[in-house]
Parts: structure tokens; sequence; C-alpha cells
């Protein structure tokens, strides 16, 4: 018997949580704490077949090496030099320092967490429960955005069965020359899932207007605009460090989203048939991950150096400041509950 998933509402909030580390700052500490969380909650939330997204994180992978390699190469600048390049060689002529390797490093790590914060998201929010949840005026956006989603593990398993196939007929690919055996059915595959995707929702009306809606009102539009800007200026405040005008703005912007994108009794109705449940895993999951997001809020309002770390131009240790080390703990707990 299949457990029931967990609300999406959780999820939302756990990413958000893992999410934090990884996009303002590069301190190894509670950097490598947020990768360990979201490795120990995407290994516990195994499934079957994870080829989809397997692929995607070994191209991260790749990416996340190819980027530290290039600061190595690009960034001529600290005091631990460890080998040096002609000065005559263009770009990379140099000096190579243990301080840009370190830097790449770390930002390898960055991007290697938000890849598995995103691949635990994706095998198992439960999408059509988000689309339950989010207002009527934003069902269109939000198929649209699962469709994309869900079309990058569908990509991925799609590559490695053409490739299995094509070297049972004994195919072998020796470089870039010969990918057209792999990209042909990797395009026309594409196109034939795409447009019947277009035929099973044109099929269903989507995206066609049931009534004449009036005019969205000057306030709504005001409201609106507002809170996307607000939004937009909240996240620039959580990337630089200020928590303090992060913790004003995006609550506001919140409401302000809330209150101007809500649907009236002219607009478009979703029948719904199933009402979501928040369980108790949820309460623990979203609770543990509510705890963490305020203590990063609190630490960039309060101590925005504990997420903050430079080994440019002189290798210094890193600061530890163990309350946020502490909250990232918390970030484990979807990987003991299923």
């Amino acid at each position: 018997m299949t457990a029931r998933a967990i609300d999406p509402r959780a999820w939302l909030v756990w990413l958000a949580a893992v999410s934090v580390p990884a996009l303002v700052g590069r301190n190894p500490f509670p950097l490598l704490a947020a990768f360990l969380a979201a490795f120990g909650v995407w290994a516990g939330w195994q499934h079957e077949d994870r080829r989809g997204w397997g692929g995607v994180l070994r191209l991260g992978i790749i990416l996340a090496a190819a980027g530290a390699l290039f600061n190595v190469l690009t960034a001529h600048v600290g005091d631990l030099v460890f080998a040096r390049l002609p000065d005559d060689w263009p770009i990379i002529g140099g000096v190579l320092t243990v301080n840009a390797l370190t830097y790449g490093l770390l930002s390898g790590l960055a991007i290697l967490t938000l890849l598995l914060a995103g691949a635990t998201i994706g095998e198992n929010l439960d999408w059509t429960g988000l689309l339950r949840l989010l207002p009527d005026r934003f069902a269109a956006v939000a198929v649209a955005t699962s469709v994309a989603w869900a079309l990058i593990p569908q990509t991925t398993r799609a590559i490695t069965e053409i490739r299995e196939a094509q070297a049972a007929r004994g195919y072998r690919p020796r470089g870039p020359r010969d990918a057209g055996p792999l990209l042909l059915p990797l395009l026309s595959g594409s196109l034939e899932r795409s447009l019947t995707l277009a035929e099973a929702l044109e099929s269903r009306a989507f995206g066609a207007p049931l009534r004449e809606e009036p005019p969205a009102s000057g306030w709504r539009t005001a409201g609106l605009a507002a809170g996307i800007g607000l939004a937009t200026f909240g996240a620039y405040a959580v990337a630089l460090g200020n928590g303090m005008i992060a913790a004003i703005a995006l609550p506001v912007a919140s409401l302000l989203l809330w209150f101007s994108t809500r649907t009236t009794g002219d607009g478009p109705r979703r029948t719904r048939y199933r009402q979501p449940i928040w369980d108790r895993r949820a309460t623990l999951i979203a609770g543990a991950s509510m705890i963490c997001l305020m203590v990063e809020t609190a630490t960039l309002s309060t101590a925005p150096w504990a997420f903050v770390w430079e080994p440019y131009p002189t290798m210094t240790l890193p600061a530890v400041y163990l309350p946020l080390l502490a909250s990232c703990g918390l970030l484990l707990v979807p990987a003991f509950i299923r």
C-alpha cells in the first residue's frame, strides 16, 4: 500500500530552508550542513526508478567540477600558490591558488545542494495537490510549470533509453559528430510527447475562458504590482544578507499577492473533488523547517558573517555559528518520516 503524499506546503517550506545557505553565502560549515541534509532526505526518500533525476545530478556534478576548474584557471588571486602558468597565456596565464580552488569547490557544493533539493522536490512533491492549493487565477501558470518540471526527468530517461537501444544495434559514439543518432530520436520523441500533451489539454478545454471576465480593478492591479515588487526586493535583501528587511518585505508581499489574486464570484472556478490533508508528517516537516528558516532569518539580521566567507586575498578560518548549524540539523527530519 502506497503511503499518502505529504502536503506540498510542507515540502516547499523545507525547500526554502535548505536553499538559504547555498544562496546567501559561501561559509563551508552551513553550506556543508545544508548539503548533508539535502543528501540525507534525497537518499531517505528513495524510489524504484530514479534514472530521471539521477542524470540531472550527474550533470550537476560535472558542471560543478567544471566551474571549480574554471575558477582556478581564471581567478589568479590568493596567498596560497600551488602552481603557475606562463603569463603570456591569455586568461588562464598566472598563478594558480588554493584560494581560488576552495571558492570554486564551495560554489560547486552550493550548486549540488540546490540540485539535490530540487530533485527531492521533483520526486516527492504532490503536484496535483499543489495545483489544488493555488488560487484559481494561477491554475494555468501552475499547470505549465508542473509540466515543464516533469519534462526534466522524462528527457533524461528518454536519452538513456535511446542510448541503450542504439547500443543494442551496434552504435558506438566516438565524438560530438556521432551525436546525430541520439539527438534525432530524442527530438522526434519530445515533439511527439508535446503534441500528445497539447491534444490532451486541448480536449479538456485547458486555458479556454469559462465566461466573459470583467476587467481587473485598479486596486487589484496595483496590489499585484506592489506584491511582485516587494517580493523581488525581499529576495534581493536575502541575497545581500539583510534579514531584517527580508523579514518585513516578504510577509507584506505575500499578503498583497494573496489579496490581489483572490478569485471573486465572477472569475473562473475549479472543481475540487479531494481536499488536501495536513497530517502529522506534514506538521513535523513544516515545523522543523520553519524553525530552521526563522533561525536563518534571525542570523541574517544579527550575524550575517555566519553565512559569508571569502578566501581572498588571504585564507582564514571560516566562522562557526552553532545555533545556525544546529538548526540545519532539523532539515533531516523528512529523512526519518515516510
